[in-house]
């Protein structure tokens, strides 16, 4: 019944002070929670401002009053220290001196085999570095004989590829002079051929089936004639886009003169010679178009496998002058790694 009395009147000040001494004695430092679990109820709102008042007078508790009977009679030692805070003191000294004595002999401990394991890495440092300066003349001597080789290495690429750049803008200079004489030849035989073609249309048409199958064969050879002179204009696209524009004009004039077959056809029989005569011109062109593209072709072909050893050899000289890059790096990490083992101190203990 009593106890429902005390729950129901709330946690008074005297019951946070309780809580709170006891827990000082405990050698545990009073906190709001603390203090509600000592205590078994009450909410934060409430024990806070009952502790924070139990911390207030806490320096006065502590600092004793000034009535050594009213000390006694309130649970205080002569002092006027609370008896429980005086033994929570005591307690906490205890306790803290223990753990600092055991701290410090730890540290000593520490201190000790850290000195002990400086002397091994020392020694074993110094058999390291007497290796290490062993090795880094051996690789300091390398060097020298890499750079130098690198050097030399490095003077004869660049004098070959100067030659190589030299002699490629020559085969290129070589090459577009001979595009544009073969691009010349062509558009002299086709406006050759445009031309004979107009004066003698009429002929034309009485050879019609004739023309059709020779203008296929025509058509084939060129053609042929012109996937191989791709072949050779890979190394510039100027020239396929002339051949290209000039293969699309020849296609148009041949449409025009397929057209004009059927305008042709009545005069067949009055110029029968004069066409048997204009075919053989035709066909002599067509040869000594078909020599050029051959003679173009066989050029080209010479052009572009030049080209191919030429990058070829270029690749295979990268490849040397990359080795040695690599070379010289490791020599140079070895080199820093050294260096950094000779200035690395070694750290003294008091």
């Amino acid at each position: 019944m009593a106890e429902i009395q005390q729950f129901r009147r709330g946690i008074q000040e005297e019951d946070v002070f309780r809580a709170a001494d006891a827990l000082l004695a405990e050698g545990l430092r009073p906190t709001i929670e603390r203090v509600r679990l000592k205590i078994g109820r009450g909410s934060p709102n409430t024990v806070s401002p009952m502790l924070e008042k139990w911390f207030g007078s806490l320096g006065q508790r502590i600092a004793g009053g000034t009535n050594p009977s009213a000390n006694l009679a309130a649970g205080n030692d002569a002092d006027g220290v609370p008896v429980s805070v005086r033994n929570a003191t005591r307690l906490l000294w205890e306790t803290a001196r223990r753990e600092a004595d055991d701290v410090q002999r730890q540290e000593l401990e520490g201190a000790r085999a850290a000195l002990d394991e400086a002397g091994n890495v020392l020694a074993v440092g110094q058999a390291d570095l007497a290796q290490r300066e062993a090795a880094f003349e051996q690789a300091r001597a390398s060097l020298g004989a890499a750079l130098a080789s690198s050097q030399q290495a490095r003077e004869t690429l660049e004098r070959q590829l100067a030659e190589q750049t030299a002699e490629i803008a020559g085969l290129r200079a070589a090459s577009a002079q001979e595009i544009a004489r073969l691009n010349a030849l062509l558009q002299e035989a086709h406006a050759s051929k445009e031309v004979l073609r107009q004066e003698q249309a009429a002929a034309l048409a009485a050879r019609d089936k004739d023309f059709v199958e020779e203008r296929q064969r025509h058509e084939a050879q060129e053609r042929h004639a012109f996937e191989e002179v791709d072949r050779a204009r890979q190394a510039s696209k100027q020239l396929e886009i002339g051949l290209a524009r000039e293969q699309q004009q020849r296609l148009r004039s041949e449409e025009a003169a397929a057209q004009t077959l059927e305008a042709g056809r009545r005069m067949l029989r009055e110029t029968q010679q004069a066409a048997q005569q204009v075919e053989r011109e035709l066909r002599d062109q067509l040869t000594l178009q078909a020599s050029l593209l051959a003679q173009a072709q066989t050029e080209g072909a010479a052009l572009a496998q030049r080209l191919d050893d030429l990058e070829r050899q270029l690749g295979e000289e990268r490849k040397s002058h990359e080795s040695t890059r690599v070379l010289l790096a490791t020599a140079l990490t070895d080199m820093r790694k050294i260096g950094g083992v000779r200035r690395s101190p070694v750290r003294k203990t008091k």
